[in-house]
Formats: structure tokens, sequence, C-alpha cells
């Protein structure tokens, strides 16, 4: 099933995607819920990030090839042998073809394809072949990165938690297997990554039970898995595209921060 959220005239709402219809989402979206009448094409309506978190939980360096990418010195880095965990703000979230600002405080801006897991009911101490249980949907990321504050910083609060740092889209798919998804992005119509979840070092329900062991996970929070190699810099002007089978496309453009704001 693909759950949309979206905008028609001046109202917001949810809905069930079929065949390029969308219909009513009658029932609560993190309980029971069905499908109700037809209410138009997806042409019609503007389409918003299918989630509604408090929180985002993010994991970092996830596949396995990206430590081949990864140096300090001329040392490579190594696998954790725990996930290595961030947050996100709500705020930094944007939907299907909104714009990325580029951050009027940052030089370098670095964008990551990754699989993002939505959840649907309170989430403490879960066992991870119980992980599932917990989950929503799944969801195309696009996490954005200012990599010249993460190398000032030597966090990530400030070059991973600006505003339109986390795009969502453009649908929440129910019925997919999570560690078997290809993952693919480009940019300017150029491909950059290609690969699969199924080389995620820690699984999405590995990732749900550990994060749930130290805090709760509250419906509609989002789980970001990591990104595979291949990722680059973007600057403004350029359009990104993250492809995900069972999912769709999720396309953003890099925008200019505004002098006004």
């Amino acid at each position: 099933m693909k759950i949309v959220k979206f905008q028609r005239v001046e109202e917001v709402n949810w809905g069930i995607l079929e065949n390029d219809k969308v219909f009513e989402l009658r029932g609560n979206l993190y309980a029971e819920f069905k499908r109700g009448k037809e209410i138009c094409n997806i042409e019609e309506v503007r389409l918003l990030a299918p989630v509604e978190p408090t929180i985002m939980v993010c994991c970092g360096m996830n596949y396995m090839e990206r430590f081949k990418e990864n140096y300090i010195g001329e040392a490579r880095l190594k696998p954790t042998s725990e996930p290595i965990i961030f947050f996100k703000p709500a705020t930094a979230v944007i939907g299907p073809l909104e714009d990325i600002i580029f951050p009027s405080i940052a030089e370098t801006l670095r964008y990551e394809a990754e699989l993002c897991a939505v959840i649907k009911r309170p989430a403490r101490y879960v066992p991870e072949k119980e992980a599932r249980d917990y989950i929503l949907g799944y969801t195309c990321g696009n996490e954005l990165g200012a990599m010249d504050l993460m190398k000032r910083d030597k966090w990530m609060t400030r070059a991973k938690g600006f505003d339109t740092s986390g795009c969502l889209g453009p649908y929440l798919v129910t019925d997919i297997e999570p560690n078997n998804i290809s993952i693919r992005s480009s940019v300017n119509g150029e491909k950059k990554q290609d690969s699969n979840t199924r080389f995620m070092i820690f699984s999405v329900e590995k990732l749900i039970s550990f994060i749930s062991e130290f805090m709760t996970l509250r419906p509609g929070d989002v789980i970001w898995t990591g990104s595979p190699e291949g990722a680059c810099n973007v600057n403004v002007g350029d359009t990104i595209e993250i492809e995900m089978s069972g999912i769709g496309i999720l396309k953003n453009k890099v925008a200019r921060a505004s002098k006004n704001k």
C-alpha cells in the first residue's frame, strides 16, 4: 500500500494511492484505517513529506563500502560494533519538489540517499525480531549535511540539523522488504549511487531495537538508515533524485538562501 500526504486547494490530508488515483484514508493512520472514496488524480494534488515526526534518528556509516571512502589522515575508518547515532529535528523536513536551501553559514553541502522507516506506535525496549511490528512504512530520504560545519564543530548538530536538510517522499509504502531495496541517486541526471539495502551493516530491525534501548520512539518518528557509497557535494542549482525500488523517486533542487531570511 502507498500512503500519501497531500495538499489540495487549502486542505492537507492523508490518502491512499492506487493507480494514480488518490483515495480517502479513513481511520487512524497509526492504528486501524482503510481506503475510502476516490478523491482525485495524483496530478491534482501537491505531495508533501509523508511523515509527521517529533524527532528523527539517523544512523551514520551503515554501508561497508562507505569505509573505503573515509579516512582520518592516512588511516581508513573501520566499522563500529554498534550503530553511530545522531538526531535531526522535525524542522529539517521538506517534501518532494521542495527546495533544499543551501545554508548561508556553510560552504560545502553534501547529499546522501537513505531508506527511511516511519514508526507507527510507541517503541521502547523493542526486541529485534519484533521491530517490524512498530513500522508503519518506508520512504525515500535525502539527508543533507554541511560538511565544513561538521569539520569545524567536530559534531553533527549544525551540520546535519539545519532547515531543509531532511527531504522525504514521495510516498510511504507499507508492504515492501526493507532489507532488499535498490537505492540509487543522481545529480543533474548523472548517476552517483547505485546499491542495495542488503549491504547495510545494521538492518532496519537492528536500528529500531538499538535506538529503543535508550529512548522512546513515537508514532510518526523517522529512522534514517544510512547511505551507501557514491554521494557527493552539491551546489545551488543542482537537482538531486533519489530512487528506490517499490517506493518511487524523490526529487529536490538546491536553492540559494534568501537574503531576507
